[in-house]
Formats: C-alpha cells, sequence, structure tokens
C-alpha cells in the first residue's frame, strides 16, 4: 500500500438515507474514481439495511474518503438526492441528516 498524502479539500457531504433506492451507482462511482475498477468492495461507501422498516441508506467510510479531490463521483453518480455535495469550508465532512431538517 502507498503512503500517499492527500490534500484536504473543504466541503461535506450531506446523506439523506430517504432518498436511497439501493441502486448502487454511488458505490460504484466510488471505486471507479478511487481504483478505476467498477467493484462495490472496493468503494468507500457501504448500503446498509434497516431490519426495521427495509430501508437502504449508503454509509461513507469517513477515513478512506477524501471527497475525490473536491468533485465527489458519489454525490455526481446519485440521481435520487441521496449523496449531496456542498463546497466550502464545514465542521464535519460526512453528515447524515432527515430531509427537511436543518442541522443545529
Amino acid at each position: 500500500m502507498k503512503n500517499r498524502k492527500t490534500r484536504e479539500v473543504p466541503g461535506t457531504l450531506f446523506v439523506q438515507a430517504e432518498n436511497c433506492r439501493g441502486c448502487r451507482s454511488c458505490q460504484l462511482a466510488c471505486s471507479f474514481a478511487k481504483h478505476r475498477v467498477f467493484n462495490p468492495a472496493k468503494s468507500m461507501i457501504t448500503l446498509e439495511r434497516n431490519l426495521a422498516d427495509g430501508q437502504t441508506a449508503p454509509m461513507i467510510k469517513p477515513i478512506g474518503c477524501d471527497l475525490c479531490g473536491g468533485d465527489p463521483a458519489c454525490a455526481k453518480a446519485c440521481k435520487y438526492g441521496a449523496i449531496l455535495y456542498e463546497a466550502g469550508p464545514g465542521k464535519e465532512k460526512i453528515v447524515v441528516r432527515l430531509l427537511g431538517k436543518e442541522e443545529s
């Protein structure tokens, strides 16, 4: 494994689980951006299912995610708005929020 320094790019990924359809587009885009292969196992994103209601949601591994240098492939690939990106300084890199709810 190479020891690469990655430049921190300001921005925040917002995960809105209610919008996730389980299509795995975010996983495939992530694995291709990072490793040049379409392989969900190489992605920084896992899809988790809530056993109570069956809802699927993307979970992003914060340690491995570098926001694709400020142009996150996962957010661009998600056509349902389950992963959104906002450029600029923020307190956190990844935020999970409910639709219609503002952060406090």
